[in-house]
Parts: C-alpha cells; structure tokens; sequence
C-alpha cells in the first residue's frame, strides 16, 4: 500500500522539481539591473529679469491749493454803500482796476470844497504876510538898522504864514484821499472768494467788505523729509524766482471719476523743519495762464516731483532684496548664488541698486536655507513696479 502511494506521488513530485528548476533558471539568466545615475531633484523659483537703464526718481506728496495772493477789502471811510458791481458776489470773475462798490460820496465832496477854501485862505494871508515883510525890512533898511531882529523884520510870521499854507494843503490831500477811497476797485484779475456788502449798507472805517484772490499764480505746499530732499537733490534753503527753470511737478486729483492734472514748478522751500513730523514744507506754484483747466483753492492734489536721474540703475521688487543687502541670483548654469547690492533709494514697493549686470535672473521666492550652488529651476515671474517716495519712505 505504502509503494502504491510512492507511486502515485512521483508525477507531483516531479511537477515540483520542475517549477524549482524553472525558477531556479528564470533567476539565474535575468538581465542585470541597469544602473541609473543619481540626479538631484530642481528646486522651482521665481525670478525677475533685471534691466539696467536710466532711471529718473521722483518724491510724491500732498498739498492743498491756495492763491499766491489774497486781500481782504475793507473800507476806509465812512458811509453808505450806494452801488455795488454785479461781479461782487462769491465766485465772481473781477478785473484789475474794475469798481467794485463806492460809497456816499457827498459829504467828503464838500470837505474837499472847505479845505480848497481854506487853502485859498492861507494862500492870501501869505502873501499879505509876504508883503508886510518887504515893507517891514525895507524901513530897517532906511533906518539903518542892520542889527534888527528876526521878529522886527516879520520872519517868524512869514514862516507862521507858510506853515499855515503847507498844513492847509495837506488837509486838501487828506479829504482828497478820503474822497477818492469812497470808491474801490479790483487790485488785480480774480475772483471773489467771499463778501459782506448790500446797497444801503452803512460801514465805518475799516469794516470789511470781501476777500478776493488773484487766479494767475496757484501755489501748493508740499512736505518732504530728509530723503526726498536728497531725491531732489536741492538745498534746505532753495529758492528760484525764475519760473521757467523751476523743478518739474505735475500735481493732479480724481474728482467724478475723471483724472485732472495741472504742470506745475518746485520754486522754494520755506526755510524751517516741522518739528513734529521733521519735514521741511517746499512750495510748488502753477501758472494758469495758458490752462484751459483751471486750479481752484482748497483743492487737495496729489503732487509727482522730479529728481535726480540714474546714469544706470536697476528697479526691483522691495522683497527681493535680503537683509544686509544681499540679492539670490541664478547663474548661467541654474545654480544659485549671493550677491551684495548697493541701494540708492527704496520705499514700500521698490528698491533702486546698482551692482547687478544686465538680464540677471533675480530670485523672488521665499527659500528657507538658500545655499549657494545649489540646482534651480527658474520660473519666469513678470512684476510691476514704480519708482515713488512719500513722506512715510523708509530709509537706506
């Protein structure tokens, strides 16, 4: 029975010497494994193109418009107001030399008529007293009398008559004056800002009458601190009376959707810091003769001033430039590298540098532990930046 079971297990056996000897085979002629190289897997960056050029700064600030001239009206004399200009009303257009209003002239009509008479008097008692004083010094003279003295040959009365006349005419010129100030007019082209004045209305001396501003010569006071001075590079004591040579400004400000702009000239500045915000105050004048847009006061305008100019400069995005000036660059064969820059001017959105040749790829990403050489991908990333300062700029 035991045989008979041997004899029934050969043919598995076999079976299984089989598999192990196929297998066995299988394993021992496989193809060896083909041996790869290592490479290290590409970091992925962003970077920015630099683009040497010449680059023209600029310092922005804020201002308000106001007239570069304004004079309060008051009046003079005494009176009532008997005609006033139809243009004497708040926004009204006036000329120069135009009448404004007069006053009652009546009464300083007649006094001007009393002190011409009271000249004519004094005029007649000088010549009497003139007279008196020939006749006088001609009998001394007869007489002999060289040694006579002042009041004896009548020359304090003439000079008492002289006087007189002289204080008569000046009393003539005081109500001439009074009488010619019963009427105003326009000391310059303008427009009134505001006025107080009806028909019928009684003023006395120095009582107000209206504020008017001359409309040809805007100015804007612009603040700027340390650094911008230094953008425009311009004295704390700048001044130029010469419009046509004064620093570049465009001021502008969006009113119902619409972007106005006014150009503008940098012709002073006001000789003194803020010693709150340590800005110094530069004034900005806009000539409005050619303009067909006119600026008005109380405008408040943003205000773009031209600086100095970049032979060669290279703009980047402010993120890009690491603590202590350094800038992650990658080279020719993607790896990266560490470089120094010299900044010229940053703010919140830029930095102005040289030392970086042209179309050096800028990394712009944020890496954890940039170690120099190693393997980059470089991934094009497209910015846009302007150069502008404002007062809260911070430093280099």
């Amino acid at each position: 029975m035991l045989k008979s079971k041997l004899i029934n297990a050969i043919p598995f056996l076999v079976a299984l010497l089989a598999i192990i000897v196929v297998l066995f085979a299988l394993d021992f002629f496989k193809p060896a494994p083909e041996k790869k190289e290592y490479k290290a897997k590409k970091i992925k960056v962003f970077t920015e193109q630099t683009k040497v050029k010449k680059t023209q700064l600029y310092a922005y600030s804020q201002g308000e418009v106001k007239p570069q001239q304004q004079v309060e009206i008051k009046s003079q004399v005494e009176g009532h107001i008997v005609y006033v200009s139809p243009n004497l009303v708040t926004g009204g257009r006036i000329n120069k030399g135009q009448l404004l209003l007069r006053i009652d002239d009546s009464d300083y009509k007649l006094q001007v008529i009393q002190r011409e008479a009271k000249v004519a008097q004094t005029k007649q008692l000088l010549e009497k007293v003139k007279a008196q004083a020939r006749i006088a010094q001609q009998e001394l003279a007869d007489l002999g009398r060289d040694n006579a003295n002042d009041l004896a040959r009548w020359l304090p009365q003439l000079a008492h008559a002289e006087a007189e006349v002289k204080s008569a005419k000046a009393l003539l010129d005081e109500a001439k004056l009074d009488l010619s100030r019963t009427q105003i007019v326009a000391p310059f082209n303008g427009v009134v800002r505001k006025e107080s004045v009806n028909i019928e209305q009684h003023v006395g001396r120095n009582g107000y009458l209206a504020t008017l501003y001359a409309n040809d010569i805007m100015e804007v006071s612009l603040a700027l601190n340390g650094k911008q001075l230094d953008i425009l590079d311009v004295p704390l004591d700048y001044f130029n009376d010469d419009y046509n040579s004064g620093i570049s400004v465009v001021l502008s400000t969006e009113l119902g959707g619409k972007l106005l702009e006014w150009p503008a000239k940098l012709m002073r500045t006001e000789g003194q810091f803020d010693t709150r915000t340590r800005t110094i105050n530069v004034v900005a004048e806009i000539h409005q003769k050619n303009h067909l847009q006119q600026v008005i006061p109380g405008l408040f305008v943003n205000a773009k001033i031209s600086g100095k100019s970049i032979p060669k400069a290279t703009s980047l995005s402010r993120t890009t430039v690491r603590p202590n000036n350094m800038v992650w660059y990658v080279d020719q064969n993607d790896r990266l590298r560490v470089t120094q820059v010299t900044p010229i001017y940053r703010n919140n959105d830029v930095v102005i540098i040289t030392g970086l040749p042209n179309k050096t790829r800028v990394v712009t990403s944020a890496l954890l532990a940039p170690t120099p050489g190693t393997l980059v991908k470089a991934i094009k990333q497209s910015t846009t930046k302007t150069v502008k300062t404002s007062a809260r700029d911070n430093n280099i």
